[in-house]
């Protein structure tokens, strides 16, 4: 009714209008920016960018058709979202790893995806069994690996400018592939 409305509004606003995060949740984002500010932050974005370059080279010599993307996210293009699913079931089920299957709406249809997001505490042993991993589940569902075919876009998805992933990552060769 009208009038339980113009209670809520007048009694519960503390609950209903405010945006404030709770202290232990402020104290906790505060920790972590002190920490990513100094020496320890330093080192932990530099070995988290070690390992995206690392896993995703490594992908993409085993020919799993890893996109590029300027952020540490790399996705694996399926092109089916069943199979996207099918393979992130399987990846979970036999090999103990979860990757999320990313499907319509969040990306268009026929652009289905693996979402990998590596860290800066993966070791090179986790990330070598996870493309191990995917090399199988990849093969057992009769999917094919090839270092030729192409999936990296030439823009930017989100905004639509060209990507400058060589740039981006200009310590090491990036790919293999003379379109990428």
């Amino acid at each position: 009714t009208s009038r339980t409305v113009d209670m809520i509004r007048s009694y519960g606003s503390g609950f209903i209008f405010t945006t404030s995060l709770p202290p232990t949740t402020l104290a906790g984002a505060r920790a972590s920016i002190q920490v990513l500010r100094g020496e320890e932050g330093k080192h932990l974005r530099e070995k988290h960018q070690s390992n995206v370059r690392y896993l995703r080279q490594n992908l993409i010599e085993a020919g799993i058709p890893a996109i590029h993307s300027p952020s540490h996210i790399i996705p694996i293009h399926v092109g089916d979202a069943a199979l996207c699913t099918h393979l992130s079931a399987e990846l979970m089920n036999k090999h103990d790893i979860y990757v999320q299957a990313i499907n319509y709406p969040t990306v268009a249809r026929g652009s289905e995806r693996l979402r990998v997001a590596p860290t800066p505490h993966h070791t090179k042993a986790m990330m070598d069994y996870f493309v191990s991993s995917v090399i199988r589940v990849w093969s057992d569902n009769g999917l094919e690996l090839s270092r030729e075919r192409s999936v990296c876009p030439d823009e930017c998805e989100v905004c639509n400018k060209p990507l400058g992933i060589q740039i981006l990552q200009a310590e090491e060769k990036v790919c293999g592939r003379s379109n990428c």
